[in-house]
């Protein structure tokens, strides 16, 4: 009978040490919130982990949320930014094979496309999505900015005249206009930037690098990472194409 106890609790004890074990090797990523390219980029991720056993969390937040929380070290690293964040949090350790592409691109509407030049940007009411390095960048030393919590906010802002001009991406912006069916919003012109974006570790766990960019960079090679980006986007976009419909 004692034998048969010692037995069961050895057993539950075994069970409660794999549960915990298991949730100590899962890996949280902290990410911005409400942009397509990060559901994108977290698709391709956790299937990255997946190729070497390590289940993965991503913990969507506000943009400027994420890099606190990723370079104090709160959680394992930072989903996906631009190559600058190497250099403005040293904490965060890039991994340097490129996971996705940033296009960023200036929004305006329809009937002011002509009339405003890209030199005029820095006196008009420009909105950005909260913790977007990019934009941030873009722009320093503009006059009036308003910062956006959701792509949807700043686009509904823009259309009703409200923003003169919304600072965003191929793919966020892109997909804001089709979920709002925004009809008199238009690209300012070509990208003002293209760049790299990557995947940042803590420092903590930079023994994982070397691991994640071999992932990586066999994903780049046979596809996988466009077929992942392709099938994602025409998730969403079929997402909102129901909603719309509904």
């Amino acid at each position: 009978m004692l034998s048969r106890i010692y037995t069961a609790c050895l057993i539950a004890w075994l069970s409660i040490a794999t549960a915990a074990f298991a949730a100590e090797e899962r890996l949280v990523l902290s990410t911005i919130e409400g942009s397509a390219l990060t559901e994108i980029a977290s698709k391709i991720m956790t299937t990255a982990y997946e190729k070497i056993g390590i289940p993965v969390e991503v913990y969507f937040t506000s943009g400027k949320r994420a890099l606190a929380l990723s370079s104090a070290g709160h959680v394992g690293g930072e989903l996906v930014r631009i190559g600058a964040v190497k250099n403005l949090y040293p904490a965060l350790k890039q991994v340097p094979v490129p996971n996705m592409e940033l296009k960023g691109i200036v929004f305006v509407r329809e009937e002011d496309r002509d009339r405003i030049a890209e030199s005029d940007l820095s006196k008009l009411h420009v909105g950005y999505l909260d913790g977007v390095v990019q934009a941030i960048q873009f722009t320093d030393g503009f006059e009036d900015l308003w910062v956006g919590q959701s792509e949807t906010e700043l686009f509904q802002l823009l259309a009703s005249g409200k923003l003169d001009a919304v600072v965003s991406d191929d793919i966020d912006g892109v997909l804001a206009m089709s979920k709002l069916g925004l009809t008199n919003v238009v690209p300012l012109g070509p990208p003002f930037k293209v760049e790299p974006m990557f995947h940042y570790l803590h420092e903590k766990n930079s023994h994982l690098v070397p691991k994640i960019a071999a992932v990586l960079a066999d994903m780049r090679r046979n596809g996988d990472i466009q077929t992942i980006a392709s099938g994602v986007l025409d998730r969403i976009v079929a997402d909102h194409r129901d909603v719309a419909a509904n």
